[in-house]
């Protein structure tokens, strides 16, 4: 039989298991600890709780004067890269204005594919002697070549050419060997000594002076101020300060498709001129 201690012990709360008894308190709560009727943290201490663990964010303003400079670094880019795309497509493109001796051919390039082809022969050509490149004097010294044009831009020529590393020759030279010049992919520059004068002269020759694969020479009685001739091409202008003079010269300087003897040198050329060989032009 149980004392009444044993009872009372019974009756006025359960073991924990540890020695320690956990009385109940009013309406059912634990008393022991600060924990509510599930276990868990009080309604008081839970605001506390989450305060301490939660981060304060601070919003940061966007750096705009970055992002405008960024921007506009990259508008002033693309600009730079369009414009140099212009530049070697408009490069690409021949001057307009100019005179060339192709007919419907671009340039000797083509016309020399065309040939070999046999899409055409050059009897059928509008100017056969854009691809004419016959030394004439291989088997008669004394031969000089004849050209339907004046200045002449290309066709049969003498074995020797005018030296053409930026050359200016202050007396006429002989067309037949500036022809052989522009064989090798040269530009001559030639002017009426009767219509343009020493200062004219002077602002000629520096666009030559110094200038690989150029020459310039006076032709006279050439009835313009100005021709400038590549192989197979002419262009003639009266006024020396003519954009269009180094717009050809740009273009047509050492131009793959326009040079009918590639990879040929302009030094070791012949440097008389027809006042040093007391000889006649032709």
């Amino acid at each position: 039989m149980a004392s009444k201690k044993q009872t009372a012990s019974k009756g006025s709360g359960k073991s924990t298991g540890k020695g320690a008894v956990v009385e109940k308190g009013p309406a059912g709560r634990k008393d022991a600890g600060t924990g509510d009727s599930k276990g868990g943290l009080s309604k008081s201490s839970a605001p506390a709780a989450s305060r301490k663990g939660r981060a304060v964010q601070v919003k940061q303003p966007k750096p705009w004067g970055l992002i405008l400079t960024f921007t506009g670094v990259g508008v002033v880019a693309l600009g730079l890269i369009g414009a140099a795309v212009f530049v070697v497509w408009d490069r690409s493109q021949p001057p307009q204005g100019i005179t060339d001796f192709y007919g419907e051919y671009a340039n000797y390039s083509e016309v020399s594919r065309a040939l070999q082809d046999g899409d055409v022969t050059e009897d059928e050509l509008e100017n056969p002697w854009v691809v004419q490149q016959t030394h004439i004097d291989g088997e008669d010294p004394a031969a000089v070549p004849e050209y339907e044009i004046t200045p002449p831009a290309g066709g049969n020529h003498l074995s020797q050419w005018q030296n053409c590393t930026g050359s200016v020759y202050d007396a006429p030279i002989m067309d037949g060997n500036a022809v052989h010049s522009l064989e090798h992919g040269a530009v001559w520059l030639t002017y009426d000594p009767a219509l343009v004068d020493g200062d004219g002269i002077k602002a000629l020759a520096s666009k030559v002076e110094g200038r690989d694969y150029s020459l310039m020479s006076p032709y006279p009685e050439l009835g313009v101020a100005v021709s400038v001739q590549a192989w197979g091409v002419q262009y003639q202008t009266d006024d020396i300060d003519d954009p269009k003079i180094d717009e050809f010269m740009d273009f047509y300087i050492q131009n793959a498709d326009n040079t009918a003897e590639a990879m040929a040198t302009c030094s070791n050329g012949l440097t008389t001129t027809t006042a040093d060989q007391q000889m006649p032009t032709g």
